[in-house]
């Protein structure tokens, strides 16, 4: 069970819902790409072509000492300040190396903390947030293991898991299929997702997208219109 990467995705959820500072920039895909690299991709609330993506180390260079957790919010801060003062064209639909950029100084391999980041620590402490309480990277880790997920569309999300041994693509709606509303904390989708890739249950192969292509998974389910 990777729990940096599930450390390192619930450090930096706060920026899928909000920008990162500065601006238009939120998270809108976060991948382990493999053992060395954890790929984020930033995008404003619009421009589905202006995608940039990061790749970022695992280990500080040099050495077999993985990153902090943090480091990542500070690394992903920096960058997008970066991305906001280089003209689009130059970064859109690239994917940008980390290692290059702290080679160059833009990314410094030391975390900078800021006042909110101090205020957030007491909250996620005193609450006992699982990015500091044994953080699992699954709610049901005996079916599945996340291991990122990607924003393909205002509606539709996939998340990736590690599941029967081979990482497979869910497609996933984000709205309430009724209302056309975002769905809310209450949908329970652990539960819904549960319900369909049970060992038991055929639900999953049933959904299967056999023309699919996504070089993260061996295979893709869409379930948007299911759950």
């Amino acid at each position: 069970m990777d729990k940096h990467f599930a450390r390192v995705l619930l450090a930096l959820r706060r920026f899928i819902a909000a920008p990162l500072p500065g601006t238009p920039y939120r998270i809108r895909g976060l991948i382990r790409i493999d053992n060395e690299r954890i790929r984020v991709k930033l995008g404003g609330e619009e421009n589905a072509e202006g995608f940039i993506s990061l790749d970022l180390p695992v280990c500080q260079p040099g050495s077999d000492e993985q990153f902090g957790m943090w480091w990542y919010v500070a690394a992903l801060r920096r960058f997008a300040l970066h991305a906001r003062d280089t003209s689009q064209g130059n970064l859109a639909g690239r994917v940008i190396d980390g290692v290059d950029l702290l080679a160059s100084g833009i990314l410094r391999p030391d975390g900078e903390v800021s006042p909110d980041d101090s205020v957030d620590y007491i909250i996620a402490d005193l609450v006992g947030d699982p990015l500091w309480y044994e953080a699992k990277a699954s709610a049901y880790p005996e079916l599945y293991e996340l291991t990122g997920f990607d924003l393909r569309s205002r509606d539709t999300l996939r998340v990736y898991l590690l599941y029967k041994g081979r990482t497979i693509g869910v497609d996933l709606a984000t709205v309430d299929s009724e209302s056309g509303a975002p769905r809310s904390v209450n949908w329970w989708a652990a539960t819904k997702l549960v319900s369909a890739i049970n060992p038991e249950d055929s639900t999953l192969l049933a959904h299967e997208e056999h023309g699919a292509e996504d070089p993260h998974c061996q295979a893709v389910y869409d379930l948007t219109n299911w759950a």
